[in-house]
């Protein structure tokens, strides 16, 4: 998960690139260019994914609220080649700014929504008694893959190359070339607003406060996610770019009342964590706790509660990320020993809200804290 820094802050203070990034695994900082970030005078608003034009980016970190769009240009004689390329750079998460890596996924054409991928040495053909490069194709975002890593490298100001962080390994061509340009575009519904990542005061304050009502939510974290740690099932790499470059991901609060029990006052074992596919369908984890061969933890709505079965599937790291802010907080699993809420009280549950760019939701996961309750409802 992502909290946000503004470009300006890097272009007054270059060494705030080189802190770590924020605690917790599987985390890193999106870097969001304002409407002053280009001496006042804006950049080009585009519905076509970075193909027309766009401001000039001349250092790094890159944003990412922008399509970049990477150029360079051959001289044949008195004629010219431009080869383009228009991408998101991702941060590599748990890294500082400064370290320059990043997932290039494709921002346009039959590759949208995949990664760009580094070719292997022993990919390499021999042609005319020379070793050549063969490009390898994009690919589906792979957090084990280290080849879709590449390092930007800035050789002047507004002109950058790039290495593959695999030994072994070799851009895509165009990335090879030591001095291209990049451009900004901002297509429409792109917007990445301010998300600070999580406010512990404010966590713990709200544990703190006996009048908070059993009926106020309170917000107290915010991130993001790049789409490809997010799968809706049914939707393809560049049909989820268009609705949902980035996910929005909360974290909420609320006191909930607890159910009564069988007559005694009591209201039994519940569960330690529920599924929410929309939001509002429950569902459940599917493999028996563990993620699938593809590296996301998938759910299930159940086709009693009206869901049809749809499925929504979690990148094991985004997963992992979740559950380690909740053992953080004081959760227990169940599966580890869960407790039991007195009937007529309430006891604490922490939400982690996935929304799409256009404010629905993904799917919600409630965490259930046993070990906080009360005895009267507020």
């Amino acid at each position: 998960m992502y909290a946000t820094k503004p470009l300006s802050l890097f272009k007054s203070h270059p060494e705030a690139a080189t802190q770590p990034p924020p605690d917790g695994r599987n985390s890193g900082y999106f870097v969001v260019k304002g409407p002053d970030d280009d001496g006042g005078g804006g950049d080009d608003e585009t519905c076509c994914w970075g193909t027309c034009g766009g401001s000039r980016v001349r250092a790094l970190p890159f944003p990412q609220n922008r399509v970049l769009t990477v150029r360079y240009t051959e001289q044949h004689g008195e004629s010219s080649t431009t080869y383009a390329d228009a991408v998101v750079f991702v941060p590599v998460p748990d890294l500082p700014l400064a370290s320059n890596r990043y997932y290039a996924v494709v921002a346009a054409g039959k590759h949208k929504g995949l990664v760009r991928a580094c070719s292997r040495e022993e990919d390499m053909t021999t042609l005319c008694f020379c070793r050549c490069i063969n490009d390898a194709k994009p690919r589906v975002f792979d957090p084990a893959d280290v080849y879709q890593q590449v390092e930007i490298v800035q050789r002047r100001r507004g002109r950058f190359t790039a290495r593959s962080v695999a030994a072994d390994g070799f851009p895509y061509f165009l990335y090879r070339k030591k001095y291209w340009r990049v451009y900004a575009s901002k297509p429409k519904h792109f917007d990445l607003g301010e998300a600070p990542g999580l406010n512990a005061a404010l966590r713990s304050r709200q544990l703190a406060l006996d009048a908070f009502p059993v009926t106020t939510t309170a917000a107290v974290g915010k991130w993001y996610a790049p789409f490809f740690l997010v799968k809706e099932s049914g939707v393809s790499p560049p049909e989820q770019m268009d609705r949902a470059t980035f996910y929005e991901v909360s974290l909420e609060q609320r006191w909930e009342a607890a159910a009564h029990g069988h007559g005694d006052g009591y209201a039994g074992k519940l569960d330690s964590k529920r599924v929410l596919i929309g939001g509002s369908v429950e569902g459940r984890q599917e493999g028996g706790g563990r993620h699938g061969d593809d590296g996301y933890v998938w759910f299930r709505a159940a086709a009693a509660a009206g869901g049809g079965g749809q499925r929504v599937g979690l990148c094991a790291s985004l997963w992992e990320r979740m559950r380690w802010e909740e053992y953080r907080g004081g959760w227990v699993d169940e599966h580890e020993g869960a407790g039991e809420v007195a009937g007529g009280g309430s006891v604490l549950v922490e939400r982690f809200v996935v929304k799409r760019m256009d404010g629905s939701v993904a799917v919600a996961v409630d965490f259930v804290h046993f070990n906080k309750a009360r005895e009267k409802l507020v």
